[in-house]
This record gives C-alpha cells, structure tokens and sequence, in this order.
C-alpha cells in the first residue's frame, strides 16, 4: 500500500471535505491506479476502523463518524458501478445469497462490500439492508429464495439478537445456509452459540468458499 496516497485519503477524510475524498478514490479507481478490492481493503475499511476523534464532546464524535461512514458509502455506490462493468465477464455459479445486518446492527459498510466481492465471485448476492428485523429477513427469504443467508455483526451487543434470528431461519428454513462475518467473531468464544454454516471474514475466505460450492 502507498502510505503516502492513503494519508492523503485520510486527510479528505478527517477534513470532512466529502468531493475531495469522493475525487480522490473515483480517479484511482477510473484511472486504474488501484483494483477494486484494494480500495475496499487498504483504503476504505482501514479509514473506518482507524477513526479517532479529537474533541472531547461526544455528540460531535457521532456525527463526524457517521458522515465519514456516508463518505465511504458514496465511493461504495460508485464502486459498484465498476462492479457492474466486470461482472459481464463473470460466469455466475448459481449460488443466491442475501446480505444484511440483524436487528439492532448499524454497521453496514462491510456487508455492502462483502456484497460486491460476492458479486465479482460470481455469487448472485443481494445486500437488503441494515438494522433488519427478524420479520423482514424470513419474509426475503421467503421471496427471493436463496441458498444462504450472511449476517455481518460489528457490535457484540448484537450477538443475542443474532443467534436469535440464526435460530428462526434454521427453524423455518433449514435448507438455507447461515453466512457469519464481521468484527463481532473475531472472538471465537462470540460463535460458539449461534447456529451457523460459514464463517467468512475475509476476501481469501470468501474466494475458497466460492471455489468449494463451485465444485458441489
């Protein structure tokens, strides 16, 4: 990773200078300079996960988080539409999978992005949304049918509601595969409960998993 070019990202970042930060990961992208996923690995993520506020009022390190967070979400939309362009070239496996956070979880840059390298996996994957109520995510399973369903949990506060909605789609749709990710199973000991088929917390995890249901 040039460090130099990603301090400078950083800099757009904590200046809250939004068209600056938006150019900047546009043009790397545009003028082939980064891949895709490297924007998302080196660059994105890490801008997150560094975050640091300098001023001792709490309310004003929210909103600063959450416009950094909108920032990144606008390069995501635009980075999506180089994922569109390099799916044309992609055999799709034929695997569906539905992307969401569960109920109460807010964090949803790295469902967004685990969505897209899903999609240049050649996953048929669908991100549809965050804070998802268990109502909601059996009724998409119900209509879109897919083969599995992945929850990203950032915050371990949400690890009961988690097992709890792991719990109902066993229940109601045990054909359904359950898709584990995020900062929240770092811990092994956070997993150890919930009902689960794949742990995938990295773009390594996802490509062998993507070669392993290729292969069935």
């Amino acid at each position: 990773m040039n460090h130099e070019q990603f301090q400078t990202f950083l800099n757009y970042l904590k200046n809250e200078d939004k068209p600056g930060a938006v150019t900047f990961a546009t043009e790397l992208l545009d003028l082939h300079k980064m891949s895709l996923e490297e924007l998302y690995l080196n660059y994105l993520a890490p801008s997150l996960i560094l975050f640091e506020c300098d001023v001792e009022d709490e309310d004003v390190c929210i909103w600063k988080e959450h416009f950094r967070t909108s920032i990144i979400r606008t390069i995501l939309e635009i980075g999506y539409l180089h994922v569109l362009k390099r799916i044309e070239k992609i055999p799709n496996n034929g695997i569906k999978i539905v992307v969401l956070t569960p109920a109460f979880e807010y964090h949803e840059i790295g469902a967004i992005m685990n969505t897209h390298f899903m999609l240049l996996e050649g996953f048929d994957a669908y991100y549809i949304g965050a804070n998802t109520p268990k109502t909601e995510i059996l009724s998409a399973i119900r209509t879109y049918h897919p083969d599995y369903v992945a929850l990203s949990v950032t915050n371990p506060y949400n690890l009961v509601v988690t097992k709890q909605t792991t719990d109902e789609i066993k229940r109601f749709f045990p054909e359904v595969g359950v898709i584990l990710g995020g900062q929240a199973f770092k811990n092994p000991h956070n997993i150890e409960h919930i009902r689960y088929d794949v742990v995938l917390q990295s773009l390594d995890d996802l490509k062998a998993f993507s070669k392993k249901v290729a292969h069935k």
